[in-house]
């Protein structure tokens, strides 16, 4: 941003009229970044271990997640089924199965159910974050153990920092 005084003492300001970024080295934007992964019953697998799709959205290296949230759009069916949601690299190689949440059947059996993901790769509210900082390119990935489902959808909702130095 550039200022110039005109002849009567008023200020005129050229671009933008408030600063972008602050004297003490932090901005106004904001820092955390989102990711939103939908699926349905038929998208979760016994295993997974395909290499995502180029184009598929995913978490960077560096970051950390801070929160993880999943909203059951259709409640799911699958008698003792477990829904675990983790993380893979882009190759396919499974970083951890149930990385951001493991959950039974008789949490996300209605609409509208919500979880909030509490896996070993989903920051705590004390810790070190050496454990949990994505060491390369994270996929969400969805598996089940002990039984397939059989209808069910919702919307995993992951929230991250991008870390540069720590």
């Amino acid at each position: 941003m550039s200022t110039w005084t005109n002849k009567d003492g008023l200020v005129v300001n050229f671009g933008t009229t408030r600063a972008q970024t602050m004297p003490n080295g932090f901005n106004a934007e904001n820092v955390h970044k989102t990711l939103v992964h939908k699926f349905t019953y038929a998208d979760v697998a016994n295993t997974d271990t395909a290499a995502p799709d180029p184009d598929e959205a995913f978490i960077p290296a560096g970051s950390v997640i801070t929160r993880a949230t999943l909203y059951v759009t259709d409640a799911f069916v699958g008698a003792t089924a477990v829904l675990d949601i983790g993380l893979k690299v882009a190759a396919g190689t499974n970083t951890a199965d149930d990385g951001i949440l493991s959950t039974g059947i008789a949490t996300i059996d209605a609409d509208g159910d919500v979880i909030i993901g509490d896996g070993a790769y989903v920051l705590q509210e004390t810790g070190d974050l050496t454990g949990i900082r994505l060491a390369a390119d994270q996929y969400i990935m969805t598996t089940y153990d002990t039984a397939a489902f059989t209808e069910g959808a919702a919307t995993l909702v992951v929230e991250y920092l991008e870390i540069e130095d720590l």
